[in-house]
């Protein structure tokens, strides 16, 4: 063991059991036994194959975890699971960068009227005849994420848009949420400042007397639909079939998951593209640029090319694609999603990832021309010198094996 704690210094010996554990824990679920521990309330949809501690064994991401303000998340090995009742919220969906959390009721409509010329939000505790005509009904505020807010604001042309609290979060088992929700609100507001919205037609939380008491719970989708179906017609804007971003498409990749590799599936990360897409459309209206605040950045060093950061990027946001006789690094800024995995697993550690500072559209960040290793004969891009990246390993592998028997004692 003293050979071994040379090669690796005591932090990554440590990090390296850890991960053999977590892949030991991870190969015990299949993709529908992990489905099935989380969905145990019927009310999340789960798609493990784009879930952060499912594809990297060994990272906790937590976020649902800490999102949930029921307590009802555990991750145990690295998986989500229920650990309680859920209430039905969606606060865990919207904190999930992924997309692989999905629940019912925060699909976008197709198109908004013209009337009202302000839009209402309202949860589903509060009784559909007590909403403004035309409301929009989703199952918690909280549940709301930023990309969602944007894209409503993109869709109604800039009306005001109005999260109508009755004052019964206080008493609500999901209102820890709020403190959450008006960060995103705030958030919001500033990237809708800067790309040129006027002040007024900002939105806001705004703070109403009920008239009539608040459903005990959070319904489920048909008890929603049966408890007014005149009045929900109408919370769905004249009965316009809803968006296309829903939560279908974890459903779809919660069922994909069980035919495709659990580690490989390409995460669609919808509420940060949502940000990218509506800020985008807003600032070219007002003939400005997408606020930087509101995508990440990336900063590539000395790189040898290995390529490793574009397969484990999990939304395809790093790209390692040919373009006539070179490689290119590619990266999208839209579908980042900031999780910093490029950048932990360079080996040259050439990469840095910043929250703020982005731009739309595809950015190069190195091209490699075609070379042929003098080790194995195969063609590469990148690397160092006449060596392929594999066999530069291999090297490496094989000098480090040298160094260890050279100084392990007799």
């Amino acid at each position: 063991m003293r050979g071994l704690g040379f090669l690796l210094p005591p932090p990554s010996l440590v990090r390296l059991l850890q991960l053999c554990n977590a892949i030991m824990d991870i190969r015990t679920h299949s993709a529908e036994a992990v489905r099935r521990a989380f969905d145990a309330q019927g009310r999340v949809e789960f798609a493990p194959g784009i879930c952060l501690p499912v594809r990297y064994p060994g990272e906790d991401c937590g976020l649902c975890r800490d999102a949930c303000p029921a307590g009802a998340i555990a991750i145990d090995a690295g998986v989500p699971s229920a650990a309680g009742d859920c209430i039905g919220c969606g606060q865990c969906a919207a904190a999930c960068p992924t997309g692989a959390l999905g629940i019912e009721g925060y699909a976008l409509p197709a198109s908004v009227p013209p009337e009202p010329a302000e839009i209402a939000v309202e949860c589903w505790r509060v009784p559909a005849a007590e909403s403004p005509a035309g409301a929009l009904r989703v199952p918690c505020l909280g549940g709301i994420g930023a990309g969602w807010l944007l894209a409503l604001c993109d869709l109604s042309g800039e009306r005001p848009i109005h999260l109508l609290d009755r004052g019964h979060c206080a008493s609500c088992a999901a209102g820890a949420g709020m403190a959450e929700l008006l960060r995103r609100v705030a958030e919001v507001r500033m990237m809708l400042f800067e790309s040129g919205v006027d002040l007024e037609n900002l939105p806001s939380l705004l703070h109403l007397p009920a008239r009539l008491p608040p459903a005990p719970a959070i319904p489920r989708a048909a008890a929603e639909a049966r408890s007014d179906r005149r009045g929900f017609l109408r919370g769905l804007l004249g009965g316009v079939a809803r968006g296309a971003e829903s939560l279908s498409s974890a459903a779809k990749s919660a069922q994909a998951a069980e035919a495709a590799p659990v580690l490989r599936e390409t995460a669609v990360p919808v509420e940060r593209m949502r940000i990218a897409a509506a800020l985008g459309s807003i600032a070219r209206r007002h003939g400005r640029a997408l606020p930087a605040s509101a995508l990440p950045r990336l900063f590539l060093g000395e790189c040898s090319g290995h390529g490793v950061c574009a397969r484990v990027c999990p939304t395809g946001a790093l790209l390692r694609q040919p373009a006539g006789e070179v490689q290119e690094l590619r990266f999208l800024a839209a579908r980042c999603i900031a999780c910093g995995q490029c950048a932990r697993s360079c080996p040259d550690r050439a990469l840095r990832v910043e929250a703020g500072g982005g731009s739309a559209g595809v950015a190069v960040l190195a091209r490699w021309r075609s070379a042929e290793c003098d080790a194995c004969g195969g063609e590469f891009f990148g690397g160092t010198g006449r060596t392929c990246p594999d066999c530069l390993r291999q090297q490496q592998v094989v000098q480090g094996m040298a160094a260890l028997f050279q100084r392990s004692p007799a």
